[in-house]
């Protein structure tokens, strides 16, 4: 039987990636293992065979070394337990997964998928660039991205693109919310206004001001809601500007899907800060687009390219409220016409299909 080994230093529930590869793996007829630090307790694949190691993250620089020598050791010695042949595919997660391993897969058939261009951290641009030799194939999850690394690492072949695109979807829109407290809080607010949903960060490199000015305008219409830590404290100074938004904390997946299952325009809002910001690969436009939420989202590649291409909502750049406002005026008017694009994108990748190609590729 046809087999594949995921490996993921850390806790595979700290993105939703793993899990998506892992279903995608038992929707193909693999026999599916996974070689993590940890994971969540109620992350019960059917028919996956976790191997749970420890050595994850650590503050100590001197420990962390030591975790990263002492998980690839550990990782070698289940794969020789595993029986790894020619019907094995091997699938690392992360450059940081990469490092704990070093070169010892050249010899199987593997994929190194690398999630971040890490542009402004020259560390691991050199360490990918000793690494990716060792595989047969790499995975990005946004186009510019993978032949930016073409050009960076000289490659021969372009690598495989498979976008972050959730595996588990419940599609359906106003899903009950798990926490009580929460799901009234959102009833209490849909009671007489629409939801503009920000998922993401809150930090101050984020420009989320123009947006909160934007929404006081459709203040009788609309709600604007705010999820994530507020790390930076910024929510006070919000709502000044907006006393009706709403702030949400972080909400660990899936659960955040049913609170995004009520929005009724979603954001996307990214900056210039580095190369991976303007190509971004962002979850939560594929949250949207499954629920037929149309997006707001900046005036960036990967969102002009996704997006926008689509129809699924409109780019903007996020300095100028009055391209906000205007933005927010047009899904309004032709909300119908944008909601079905959106869901038309989402339906347009088949991730299992996208897997399957990049694994047939080596």
């Amino acid at each position: 039987m046809k087999k594949v080994i995921i490996i993921s230093r850390g806790n595979i529930n700290a993105s939703p990636t793993i899990s998506n590869y892992l279903k995608a793996f038992q929707s193909l007829n693999y026999k599916v293992s996974c070689i993590c630090s940890s994971k969540a307790e109620n992350e019960q694949l059917e028919n996956v065979d976790f191997h749970e190691i420890g050595y994850g993250n650590s503050s100590n620089p001197l420990m962390k070394l030591l975790h990263y020598f002492l998980f690839g050791k550990k990782v070698m010695a289940i794969l020789r337990d595993l029986k790894v042949d020619d019907n094995t595919i091997i699938w690392v997660a992360r450059i940081d997964t990469a490092i704990c391993l070093g070169k010892k897969l050249a010899k199987y058939r593997s994929i190194l998928s690398l999630h971040e261009l890490h542009d402004t951290y020259p560390f691991w641009k050199y360490v990918t660039k000793k690494l990716v030799p060792y595989y047969k194939n790499l995975v990005y999850n946004e186009v510019n991205r993978a032949n930016i690394a073409r050009v960076w690492y000289n490659l021969s072949f372009t690598p495989s693109i498979i976008p972050n695109k959730p595996q588990a979807h419940p599609l359906k829109r106003d899903i009950p919310i798990k926490d009580k407290a929460l799901f009234q809080q959102i009833i209490n607010i849909k009671k007489d206004k629409k939801i503009i949903l920000y998922q993401g960060s809150l930090l101050n490199d984020r420009n989320i001001e123009p947006l909160v000015k934007a929404s006081v305008k459709f203040s009788d219409k609309y709600c604007l809601v705010l999820m994530g830590k507020d790390t930076d404290n910024r929510i006070a100074k919000f709502l000044q500007i907006n006393p009706n938004l709403v702030h949400i904390s972080w909400v660990s997946p899936p659960d955040h899907l049913y609170i995004t299952s009520h929005a009724h325009i979603g954001v996307a809002f990214y900056d210039f800060d580095c190369l991976n910001s303007i190509y971004c690969a962002p979850n939560k436009i594929w949250e949207y687009s499954g629920f037929s939420i149309p997006i707001i989202g900046q005036k960036i590649p990967g969102l002009l390219n996704t997006v926008a291409f689509n129809s699924a909502g409109i780019c903007v750049d996020i300095d100028f409220e009055k391209e906000i406002t205007e933005a927010i005026t047009k899904v309004d008017a032709k909300y119908s016409t944008y909601a079905a694009n959106a869901k038309q994108m989402y339906d347009s990748t088949d991730f299992n299909k996208l897997v399957k190609e990049a694994i047939k590729k080596i």
